[in-house]
């Protein structure tokens, strides 16, 4: 049986990941062939393939968008969308005599387009999420019958901060989600099996006494397995709360900030780049990279360290009470000492 374009269309719209990628991507193919073909993308015919040109591109797309105020990241977000699309077209076969592959790496593609117009999520640091925990603790909520509803927010964001997993992830775990494991440590852990971004399957390791911890809060009598851990609480609650506070402390942050600044956090305790990698499970580290913040602190820059002219022998003067109080003043130092203590064998639980 022939297979037409609409098949095709219907065919790609099939083979994306998630509802959210699938709107993202009908809607680029449909603006870009509407400004540049006038037709909707699932009509598109092989004489307009053959005779699209770069300069239909960039003139009838690439440049009126630039000139409507939409950012090079998004046009490129089109673009991308756009050619996922003609790949289809392409491995489908409807259409003859196409070069696919100057279409796919020339045509459809423009270099100029910048890809860092958008600075990457604001990352929240250990002191800001304790004053958000302790602001949704103390925020009054509606139909907050047992006062439990600033617990349970507070938790969910400490929860988020520690695991790394996405928001809407975190709202889709279910309790049947948890496996008991033993570590080479002897300890014991929930291993928590969760689908994230891109329909990828994401593992985390909790500490047993952190997940009896959330199942103390939020496991309802009434509840089974098949039942969601932050059942009750809302995404779009989340997000205002986000606003409201962000708006108290003048640093916009949101939902997102919080994995911004765990690989940030854990990235200044460790150093270790593939760990970080692994925590967000990205698949390079070219993306792990855009999630590590800059230290805003002078003193901890490069040249700064660099240029010192440190006597290291000045911290035996310290006393033990003086050196409690410096380390205890920064988590990311309390963090470090202890893993390195830990490392030593000369802490052991």
């Amino acid at each position: 049986m022939k297979i037409d374009v609409s098949s095709v269309y219907q065919t790609w719209i099939n083979s994306l990941s998630s509802e959210n990628t699938i709107k993202k991507y009908k809607s680029s193919a449909t603006l870009f062939c509407s400004m540049v073909f006038q037709k909707e993308p699932e009509t598109i015919e092989q004489y307009d393939l053959f005779h699209l040109r770069f300069s239909d591109v960039l003139n009838k797309f690439v440049t009126p968008l630039k000139q409507a105020g939409v950012k090079d990241t998004t046009i490129k977000g089109h673009l991308i969308a756009v050619r996922s699309y003609i790949k289809m077209i392409n491995r489908e076969k409807i259409f003859r005599d196409i070069d696919y592959t100057n279409l796919l790496n020339y045509v459809l593609t423009d270099k100029s387009l910048k890809t860092n117009d958008v600075k990457h999520h604001e990352a929240i640091s250990k002191e800001e999420l304790e004053e958000l925990k302790k602001f949704l603790r103390e925020k009054r909520y509606k139909n907050d019958i047992n006062n439990n509803f600033g617990k349970k927010y507070a938790l969910l964001v400490d929860f988020m901060y520690k695991t790394g997993i996405r928001v809407n992830a975190s709202f889709h775990i279910k309790w049947i989600d948890f496996q008991f494991v033993v570590g080479n440590n002897s300890e014991r852990y929930a291993r928590l099996d969760v689908i994230d971004k891109g329909q990828k399957l994401n593992t985390k390791y909790l500490r047993r006494e952190y997940y009896d911890m959330l199942r103390n809060l939020f496991y309802r009598d009434n509840d089974n397995d098949n039942d969601f851990v932050f059942d009750g609480l809302s995404q779009n609650a989340l997000r205002e709360y986000f606003k409201e506070f962000s708006q108290k402390i003048n640093h916009h942050l949101t939902p997102h900030s919080l994995r911004a600044g765990a690989a940030t956090s854990l990235y200044y305790q460790t150093k270790d780049i593939l760990m970080v990698k692994d925590f967000l499970d990205h698949e390079n580290i070219a993306t792990t990279e855009k999630y590590i913040h800059s230290q805003k602190d002078p003193s901890s820059t490069g040249t700064a360290i660099l240029t010192a002219d440190y006597d290291y022998s000045d911290i035996d003067k310290l006393s033990k009470e003086q050196l409690l109080m410096l380390i205890h003043s920064r988590p990311e130092m309390e963090s470090s000492i202890y893993m390195t203590a830990r490392q030593s064998k000369l802490i052991t639980r």
